[in-house]
């Protein structure tokens, strides 16, 4: 490499280190560096709740293929899915829409199933789980709130007013009454069932005796009556043991009704402090029935958190690395950007830039041989690190930015084809003309290609408006969203996006 400049040897090392690291990259962050094999397979959705295309597919927790297509079809949302050639997936498989943690990305997760008939090229997965609408919580729970202050507005009106207060009291010292009565009564039947039983004891060693004393002259009656005689004792055995019975069950009972008229009583008193609590605004139903800045509360806290969910989805983070080759200078520039996306149509350019014309000095020799003076210029050429940020606003598939552009005021204009894969820009910056032996700003025409999603080629004019510099470039680089800068920005309480 004896013939190759020192500045183009250290180019071509930086893109090798440029090529390790992209690698390195993409192994680390999960990203398809190639387009793989597999086969495609559909399935219907009523919404996809926010679910893009080239999203990850998983089975059992393992990366099984991506999302190629999302397409509306007859008012149902229709996947493409491609799968990894590995993987199988049977006529039972059921497919459905999860997010990583709480404020993770979206991902397509599948069962395979377990029947013996394997999915083939074309197929459709008819087992789906739909997602859950997040607005329908909540206009859910706007309706539950709505039927609590309905509730709490019909206890007060139950409970409220002074006849409701007065019924409750006369219904306390009704069932009071109740209880003491109840309590006579059982006293005062015991009391006659006892005469009851002594007067059947007696009665029955009347009839025994009147029986013996008077045999011989009722012994055709007797003799007709016979099976009823012989039935009697049994009878009246029958009627002792049920009367023993009755009075044993009334004991026991006793005591138990007794707790039950006690319990009655400190139902009604603590159902009338209840009442009196309620209306005057204590307690959680009390706040619920009187305080409608609470209602207010509820309402505003979900709004935002839902406008808070919201942001975060919205929110995306891309790093760009690119390699640009001067002809004109014969030597390399790189650049490292960071673009925050808070909205598809606005986003924010911060980038480092490794300029080789950062720093031109001339340096003049003289030299005079037998009376002839020669003057020769040489240009010393240094490299300089430069800045970089912008905002840009995107018009559909045209976008303009303003804002420092290594280290200058600058403007730039992208228009965008073939959905996004291709773009064309134009950047002009440097209206000082700082830079050396520059008369005129600096103008470059440039256009990009992706040859995939994450990798794509460069080419263009640089520095159209001065002659001195001006030359074609070519060059390369990789894109990628990096999911870990996303989850950091979206887990700060203070970050605001508007």
């Amino acid at each position: 490499m004896r013939g190759f400049s020192t500045e183009l040897k250290v180019g071509i090392f930086a893109l090798i280190v440029l090529s390790v690291l992209s690698y390195m990259t993409f192994k680390v962050s999960g990203k398809e560096w190639l387009h793989k094999e597999g086969y495609t397979v559909y399935v219907y959705f009523s919404n996809v709740a926010g679910l893009e295309e080239k999203t990850k597919i998983k089975v059992a927790g393992v990366d099984a293929g991506v999302v190629e297509k999302i397409a509306l079809e007859r008012n149902r949302v229709k996947l493409s899915l491609r799968i990894y050639p590995e993987i199988r997936l049977y006529r039972d498989a059921v497919a459905s829409i999860k997010t990583s943690g709480l404020l993770g990305d979206k991902y397509l997760e599948i069962k395979p199933g377990m029947e013996q008939t394997e999915l083939k090229e074309g197929e459709i997965i008819q087992r789906v789980h739909e997602p859950v609408d997040i607005d329908d919580m909540i206009y859910k729970l706007a309706g539950i709130s709505d039927s609590f202050q309905t509730l709490a507005k019909n206890i007060n009106d139950i409970f409220g007013t002074e006849e409701t207060k007065k019924a409750l009291k006369e219904t306390a010292a009704n069932l009071a009454k109740l209880t003491g009565n109840l309590n006579t009564a059982i006293t005062a039947n015991d009391r006659r069932l006892k005469e009851t039983l002594e007067g059947i004891n007696t009665l029955t060693v009347s009839i025994n005796k009147l029986v013996e004393d008077n045999s011989s002259e009722i012994t055709d009656t007797i003799s007709n009556l016979k099976d009823l005689s012989a039935e009697a004792p049994g009878m009246v055995k029958e009627l002792k043991a049920a009367s023993k019975e009755f009075k044993n069950l009334l004991k026991e009972n006793r005591p138990k009704i007794a707790r039950l008229m006690e319990k009655t009583d400190k139902t009604m008193s603590s159902v009338q402090k209840v009442a009196e609590r309620i209306e005057k605004g204590e307690g959680t139903i009390g706040k619920l029935v009187t305080d409608e800045r609470l209602y207010k509360s509820v309402t505003k806290a979900a709004s935002g958190i839902e406008n808070t969910i919201s942001r975060i989805d919205r929110f995306k983070t891309f790093i760009t690395f690119r390699g640009e080759y001067l002809t004109r200078t014969g030597d390399g520039k790189g650049y490292f950007d960071l673009i925050l996306k808070p909205r598809p149509d606005k986003y924010y350019i911060l980038g480092v830039v490794d300029d080789p014309l950062g720093s031109v000095t001339t340096t003049k020799t003289v030299t005079s041989i037998n009376g002839v003076t020669t003057v020769e210029e040489e240009d010393v050429i240094e490299r300089k690190v430069e800045f970089t940020a912008q905002i840009a606003k995107r018009f559909k598939n045209s976008a303009l930015r303003i804002g420092l552009k290594e280290n200058t005021v600058g403007l730039g204009a992208d228009q965008f084809f073939m959905n996004d894969r291709l773009k064309v820009s134009a950047d002009i910056w440097d209206f000082d003309n700082e830079e050396e032996g520059a008369r005129r700003p600096h103008l470059k025409l440039s256009m990009g290609y992706y040859l995939f999603r994450n990798l794509f080629i460069s080419a263009g004019v640089d520095n159209l408006l001065n002659s001195r510099w001006r030359g074609l470039y070519f060059g390369g680089g990789i894109k990628f969203e990096d999911e870990d800068l996303k989850y950091l920005f979206g887990s700060l309480p203070s970050l605001s996006v508007r």
